[in-house]
């Protein structure tokens, strides 16, 4: 067996050098009808589509919006009603009311808890390639993407000639004036109305004390002091068809605001759920979001919003939450849902925490006298350092959680029980080969059963679930990738990267067949410039050329006629280029195959921190699966239904 190519180090058959397809799907995906079929069903679906979703399927069964082959709908209707029982029935609704205490705020008292750094104007060029128009976005305000492709249309400065509108984007920009820290669509929405959550927070270095290197504590560690901070909530309406309906502007629902620091990243919980009947209608129930914050505690918050009919932004300051977990001697960094009753982090020792809900919650009395700390069923050290990302291989696996580090190693651990308590095994974690970075991007992907990353080539990489201990490249990338988005109800993926790209691709179609062409989908690119001030801009075209990084001659008026009304100061500019064909990549074996390389040396271009996209979210829901979400780091949002 020693040096035969059909095996590899472990001893094991490797499909890969020698073996059929037949072979290869079922090391891949397993020797049992059950395990076969889902994937079987989902590449004969989607198989044939490269790189974005179609609304509908045809009448062949191919396309359209679909959720888990491997999740049936009885789970489905079992986790709806049985797994929701603690909130309905045993006294979980009565808690969360009682103990998250929350006042309302006057719009001039919240200013303060959203964005109080941000820039109040974003300048923006869109529109037809070497015909862009200059766009002002304030605060909070709106562009729908027609604006500056359609004819005629008001808000265009250029109207373009008729020959030049192919299509019409479905969409809406949108200015949050800060880096967007995390974004998601909310779950198990019904009907038109969908719910974006957004949070934001200064760059960093952005602190005083940070950029004299004068912090008294380690910020990736260590609490940071208590400040003020908010998540938003923006509401999108949806038509019938399932496209974004472009009548209704979006519309900034609700603010929730705390002073526990920074929002570092939250999940909504994804478990389908079914309504009690005597909801109030006033209020709408949006479900359990959980949440990290500076502070280094995890919380989770039970969120309503007011009823449609409502045309004022409601400000909501939490006092405190009905459930809180601050682990000892440090702090949170990642979460993950484990099912309708039980939360996961990871922490910035090497350790993860896992605690129950029901079990949690303080009795919904005033006699309580509880300890407001949540205790965790499960507090175990897996790496001997900072915990990156966690996540869990729901639906098909809600047990099996894969989590990585700054180490470098990606580990699997299957944790047994998820319900009321969580055991861990030392043989129940393995480890995959390991990189030379931690990986912070890390996601599972459904209906291709394999765990997805990028390496530090900039290369889409997934470990099979059943065979842990390879890696499959999937696809490349044109710089470093940030975020990665994936759906529920389609296996296309999104990824966000420092450079500015939106760069699409279908990883199921590779898993199934591994010879397949790779094909990628450039959404959008983003780019970002420090403009100078009036004096500078005018000084000359050489100048001018240098600080606008390529804009158009016919703009420059535009910026210097918008330079004079700031009065000298200096101004920022972003643009935003779309409507990219389709690329065929090269992974290996070809001088195309690495981009990012110069005589032979592999390289990594240093980007402008606000030229990144730093999140983005495929909307969950399945009527409205094609829409999608990416936030910028200078403030910018897209959100765009891209399916065909």
């Amino acid at each position: 067996m020693k040096g035969d190519p059909r095996y590899n180090p472990r001893g094991l058959l490797e499909p890969a050098a020698r073996g059929s397809k037949e072979l290869q799907r079922l090391f891949f995906f397993g020797p049992a009808k059950h395990d076969q079929m889902p994937a079987l069903k989902s590449h004969y679906r989607w198989g044939a589509e490269l790189t974005i979703p179609s609304h509908e399927e045809n009448a062949g069964g191919f396309g359209g919006f679909k959720a888990s082959y491997y999740h049936g709908d009885a789970a489905m209707k079992t986790e709806s009603e049985e797994g929701w029982e603690w909130y309905e029935k045993e006294g979980g609704k009565e808690s969360f009311k009682y103990h998250q205490q929350s006042i309302s705020l006057s719009p001039q008292k919240a200013q303060v808890y959203i964005s109080p750094a941000a820039l109040q104007i974003c300048r923006l060029l869109m529109g037809p390639y070497k015909r862009q128009s200059l766009y002002e976005l304030r605060l909070h305000e709106s562009l729908n993407l027609n604006d500056p492709w359609v004819p005629g249309s008001p808000s265009a400065d250029t109207p373009a000639p008729a020959q030049d509108v192919k299509s019409l984007r479905n969409g809406w920009m949108l200015n949050l004036g800060e880096k967007v820290q995390h974004l998601e669509w909310v779950p198990n929405i019904e009907g038109p109305r969908q719910f974006l959550t957004v949070t934001t927070s200064p760059l960093m270095g952005s602190d005083p004390e940070e950029q004299k290197f004068a912090a008294p504590y380690a910020p990736a560690f260590a609490p940071r002091p208590p400040s003020k901070s908010s998540i938003q909530i923006w509401e999108f309406r949806a038509t019938p068809q399932g496209h974004i309906d472009a009548a209704f502007a979006p519309f900034l629902q609700k603010v929730i605001c705390s002073e526990w620091g920074d929002v570092k990243t939250f999940k909504w919980c994804p478990m389908p759920r079914k309504l009690s009947p005597e909801q109030p209608l006033a209020r709408m129930s949006l479900g359990m979001l959980a949440g990290i914050w500076a502070d280094g505690a995890l919380r989770v918050l039970d969120v309503f919003v007011q009823d449609k009919d409502n045309e004022e932004t409601e400000y909501e300051l939490v006092k405190s939450a009905a459930f809180t977990a601050q682990p000892p001697n440090t702090i949170c960094t990642c979460l993950t849902w484990l099912s309708s009753t039980s939360v996961i982090a990871g922490c910035a020792n090497g350790c993860i925490g896992v605690w129950n809900i029901p079990s949690s919650l303080p009795i919904a009395s005033a006699e309580d006298q509880r300890s407001s700390n949540a205790e965790p069923v499960l507090f175990t050290p897996i790496s001997p350092t900072y915990i990156l990302n966690v996540t869990t291989c729901y639906p098909s696996r809600p047990n099996i959680m894969i989590s990585s580090s700054m180490s470098g190693h990606i580990q699997m651990t299957d944790l047994m029980d998820t319900t009321s308590k969580a055991t861990m095994t030392p043989a129940a974690t393995v480890r995959a080969s390991r990189s030379r970075v931690g990986r912070s991007v890390l996601v599972w992907h459904e209906f291709a059963q394999v765990i997805l990353t990028v390496d530090d080539n900039f290369t889409l990489v997934a470990f099979p679930i059943r065979r842990f201990f390879r890696q499959i490249s999937f696809t490349r990338y044109l710089s470093s990738v940030a975020c990665l988005a994936y759906s529920p109800v389609h296996p296309f993926v999104m990824a966000g990267c420092v450079g500015g790209e939106a760069i699409s691709n279908n990883p199921l179609r590779r898993a199934y067949e591994n010879k397949v062409p790779i094909w990628n989908q450039t959404w959008f690119t983003h780019e970002w410039r420090q403009i100078g001030t009036r004096e500078s801009i005018v000084a000359g075209a050489s100048d001018s050329d240098q600080v606008m990084g390529g804009v158009p001659n016919e703009l420059r008026s535009q910026v210097t006629s918008t330079e004079s009304r700031a009065k000298g100061d200096s101004q920022e500019i972003s643009r935003v280029l779309e409507g990219f064909k389709c690329k065929e990549i090269k992974l290996f074996n070809t001088e195309d195959a690495f981009t990012h390389r110069e005589n032979g040396a592999v390289y990594s271009t240093v980007y402008d921190l606000k030229t990144s996209i730093k999140s983005m979210a495929w909307n969950p829901n399945l009527h409205v699966g094609g829409w999608i979400a990416a936030g910028m780091a200078n403030g910018l949002v897209r959100v765009e239904d891209v399916a065909s």
